[in-house]
């Protein structure tokens, strides 16, 4: 079984541990790891399709890459996810912290409490030069990030987007398609990348 820390949201300081199922079961807080690449030629976001066995937004937008943090790990440890999902290394030097952020929902797994650590990557490979492995990640799509935030502004626009999720390489896709956000978190993101793209100071999120 997996094995997680049980940590202070405020702090995360690490206060216990529990296997994941638990940590869910139970609405324990506990630590992550979110990376958005940013694509500073096309001043675009790459953002994953996650596959449809995942138990929490199967077949949904996500981050490019996301994912718990095991017991013992650090922040920066989240750099394994990131191989993990896009089967990339990544050297720990060209992650941007944004800080954290807490966040609650009640997903796929149970009553989700999440202590988010937060980073950008600026990094222009094509998306089909990651190699995501299909049990964890369908495709990855490349948005703009000004169509980011019109999709997040009104759901009825539609966009097609670069996709390898699909045979033609592109796809359509709206405000439905993203994991559903908390306290306006994509909104957030969405802004702060436009300002990392746009070379301006970045704020914590």
């Amino acid at each position: 079984m997996e094995k997680i820390d049980i940590v202070s949201p405020a702090t995360g300081a690490v206060i216990g541990e529990a296997d994941r199922s638990a940590v869910h079961a139970q609405g324990s807080w506990h630590q992550v790891f979110h990376c958005l690449v940013l694509r500073p030629s096309n001043r675009s976001i790459v953002l994953q399709r996650r596959a449809a066995t995942k138990a929490a937004f199967p077949n949904q937008l996500d981050l490019s890459v996301t994912g718990h943090l095991a017991a013992g790990e650090t922040p920066l440890d989240g750099l394994r996810e990131f191989e993990e999902e896009l089967g990339v290394p990544l050297d720990p030097d060209r992650l941007i912290s944004l800080g954290t952020r807490l966040l609650a929902d009640d997903n796929g797994e149970g009553q989700n409490r999440e202590r988010v650590n937060v980073f950008f990557v600026l990094d222009d490979r094509p998306i089909q030069d990651y190699r995501p492995p299909l049990d964890e990640v369908a495709g990855l799509v490349d948005i703009s990030a000004a169509d980011l935030l019109q999709i997040l502004q009104d759901p009825a626009y539609e966009v097609s987007v670069p996709s390898t999720a699909t045979d033609s390489g592109a796809e359509s896709i709206r405000q439905s398609d993203l994991v559903e956000g908390t306290d306006g978190y994509w909104v957030v993101l969405a802004v702060m990348a436009q300002r990392a793209l746009d070379g301006h100071t970045l704020l914590s999120v």
